[in-house]
């Protein structure tokens, strides 16, 4: 059987593009901003913790970097590492996201 064959047989192979570029370079834009945007509010957090302020302060910071930049990066990181499947990315970029909820959870309610 050649390939040609082998193809006919089995259905056409599917493939997977990037997409516009357009799209793809806003998509990637957006993801650095949030990314941006989370780390700066953890530093104004752990800042205000520095100058004097509560230690759920510094807490509140870790919990949104969980919450937010850690998330993000793991999709894109675990994504482009090979035999990396999309079960174990899902559970660490929910496990991330879990942490950092019940983090700030225990700050609001906690009275930490």
């Amino acid at each position: 059987m050649t390939g040609s064959e082998l193809q006919l047989a089995v259905g056409p192979m599917q493939t997977t593009t990037g997409g516009d570029p357009l799209v793809v370079l806003a998509a990637l834009g957006a993801l650095f901003v949030a990314t941006v945007l989370s780390l700066y509010l953890a530093l104004r957090l752990y800042r205000g913790y520095q100058d004097g302020g509560q230690p759920g302060m510094a807490a509140l910071g870790v919990g949104l970097v969980l919450l937010t930049t850690v998330p993000m990066t793991l999709r894109v990181v675990l994504a482009t590492v090979p035999g990396v499947d999309g079960t174990a990315r899902v559970l660490a970029v929910t496990a991330s996201q879990l942490a950092g909820l019940l983090l700030i959870l225990g700050v609001v309610y906690g009275g930490r």
